[in-house]
C-alpha cells in the first residue's frame, strides 16, 4: 500500500475519534473546533484517496481515471482548504465561525 493509502487510512480512524469525541460533548467552543478537526480530517482522507486513486490511474495510463479522480481530488483538497481556515477561525475564536462544522 503507498503512503497516501496509510495517511488515508489513519485520517478515517481519526474522523471516527472526533465523531466520537463530538457525540459525546456539550455544545461550545471546545466543540466546535472537535467538530472543524474531524471535518478537517475527513478532507485529508478523501483527498488522499482520490490522489492515490489518481496515481494508479496514471500508472494504467487511464485517461478516463486521470480526469475522473483528478476533478475528485481538486475538489476534496479545495474542501481541505476552505476546513483548515474554518478550523483556524475557531481556535481564534472568531466570530465569523458562529456555525459548526456540523450543521
Amino acid at each position: 500500500m503507498s503512503t497516501l493509502a496509510w495517511i488515508a487510512i489513519g485520517a478515517v480512524g481519526f474522523v471516527a475519534l472526533m465523531w466520537l469525541i463530538v457525540s459525546f460533548s456539550s455544545p461550545g467552543r471546545g466543540r466546535s473546533i472537535v467538530e472543524w478537526l474531524g471535518a478537517t480530517g475527513l478532507f485529508v482522507a478523501l483527498s488522499c484517496f482520490f490522489a492515490n486513486l489518481f496515481l494508479r490511474s496514471q500508472e494504467a495510463g487511464s485517461l478516463a481515471g486521470l480526469i475522473a479522480f483528478g476533478f475528485l481530488g481538486t475538489i476534496f483538497s479545495l474542501g481541505l482548504l476552505v476546513s483548515l481556515f474554518k478550523l483556524l477561525g475557531a481556535m481564534r475564536g472568531s466570530a465569523s465561525t458562529n456555525l459548526s462544522a456540523t450543521n
